[in-house]
């Protein structure tokens, strides 16, 4: 009995004072700061102490975590681009460079749609070109601008003609006219000017000798207005009134056998008016015209003369031109900037005249005359410009062909 108690206290002592010998040598240093904490330190030194073994601690895992770091074996990572100072440098170097040439490129674009465009000014100077290329009446000059102008102009007739023994003979008939005209603008929309023609004739029927002439022509005067200023539908309408003079020989009162006439031989009244419009790119022009011939009475030319009967003789005293009414119309074009072209058509019709002899009154049939007229322009310089129109005549009335040139000046 004594022996069982003995052994049962023994288990319970050695199960009782195993755990605590072990413990020191499991916590060891641990267990000392801990037993000297609780012996010999307050709490507030506790929880500062716990606080500042916090702080040591992420400190201590980061150097563990960088250690880590170094150790790992590096691994391999795809390459990116790098941006580098110099490399942006060149970047922005090159798009201001190519912003350059774009600009560049503009630039020639623009000029070169400069170029194919036609400034305000000159192109109503190109206008004045083609309406002047196609005749006086179709512009006016600036306010105190000085006209001057030189036209010369060749005409050249042929037909047939019968003599007394019914003989066809051929007759030929050139007239060459220069012709200085000068003008004189009051306002823009007034202009006044004359005209001054010398004139050669050469005639010639058959094999007889040709008869010539050159003697100054009818002068005339007369002045051009534009009632009101042109814009949108409304054409340009130009109103003129002139005024022939017979300064030119007579046809009445020369001998028609051996002499040739330059003038009409009477006064004559002319009223016109004219209109252009634009219809771009071309210039659209027109005219519409009336002359008046003024009787010339107070004549004695010997139309007929029988040298052994005298009472024979037969001689003009009277003569009532007939009046005349023409109208023309035709277009313009401008082939560039220095050139244009210019095409109409011209129609006259002639009433009938009135020649009152000794013996009676003869009175003529009235008469139509046509033409095709071509003209061109050239500007020489920007302030100079020569023009010329080659006309066909379409009736026996007119010329075969003629050619106008004109060159005008103004100061």
């Amino acid at each position: 009995m004594k022996r069982k108690f003995v052994i049962v206290l023994s288990l319970l002592f050695f199960l009782t004072f195993t755990p605590l010998a072990a413990l020191p040598v499991m916590a060891n240093e641990p267990l000392e700061g801990i037993q000297l904490a609780l012996s010999g330190v307050s709490a507030d030194d506790a929880n500062a102490a716990a606080d500042q073994e916090a702080v040591k601690a992420p400190k201590e895992t980061t150097d563990v975590q960088e250690t880590k770091a170094v150790e790992a074996p590096p691994v391999a990572e795809p390459q990116k681009p790098v941006t580098t100072q110099e490399g942006s440098a060149k970047s922005i170097e090159q798009e201001l460079k190519e912003l350059k040439e774009e600009i560049q490129k503009l630039r020639g674009e623009n000029e070169a749609r400069k170029k194919l465009e036609i400034p305000e000014e000159e192109k109503s100077q190109t206008i004045d070109d083609i309406l002047s290329a196609a005749g006086r009446q179709y512009s006016l000059l600036k306010k105190g601008t000085v006209g001057l102008s030189y036209t010369f102009n060749y005409a050249y007739y042929s037909g047939d003609a019968i003599d007394e023994s019914t003989t066809v003979l051929r007759r030929v008939n050139h007239n060459l006219t220069n012709t200085l005209a000068l003008e004189y603008a009051f306002f823009n929309n007034l202009t006044v000017s004359s005209n001054f023609p010398f004139v050669y004739k050469y005639n010639k029927v058959g094999t007889d000798e040709s008869l010539d002439v050159t003697d100054l022509g009818d002068i005339s005067i007369g002045f051009s207005w534009q009632p009101f200023k042109a814009g949108g539908r409304i054409p340009t309408t130009i109103l003129s009134l002139s005024l022939s003079l017979p300064t030119g020989s007579s046809p009445f009162e020369i001998n028609y056998e051996d002499e040739l006439a330059t003038g009409s031989g009477y006064y004559g009244i002319g009223a016109g008016v004219s209109f252009s419009k634009v219809l771009d790119p071309l210039v659209a022009f027109g005219n519409l015209n009336y002359t008046y011939g003024i009787p010339e009475s107070g004549l004695s030319q010997i139309l007929y003369e029988d040298p052994s009967d005298p009472a024979s003789k037969i001689y003009l005293e009277k003569v009532e031109p007939g009046s005349s009414i023409g109208v023309s119309m035709g277009f313009g074009y401008a082939l560039s900037y220095q050139a244009s072209l210019n095409m109409s058509a011209q129609f006259s019709y002639s009433f009938g005249s009135k020649y009152k002899s000794n013996t009676g009154t003869t009175e003529t049939g009235s008469s139509l005359s046509s033409s095709f007229n071509v003209g061109t322009g050239w500007r020489i310089t920007p302030s100079r410009s020569i023009y010329a129109t080659v006309s066909m005549g379409l009736t026996n009335n007119d010329p075969d062909v003629s050619l106008s040139l004109r060159l005008p000046y103004e100061f």
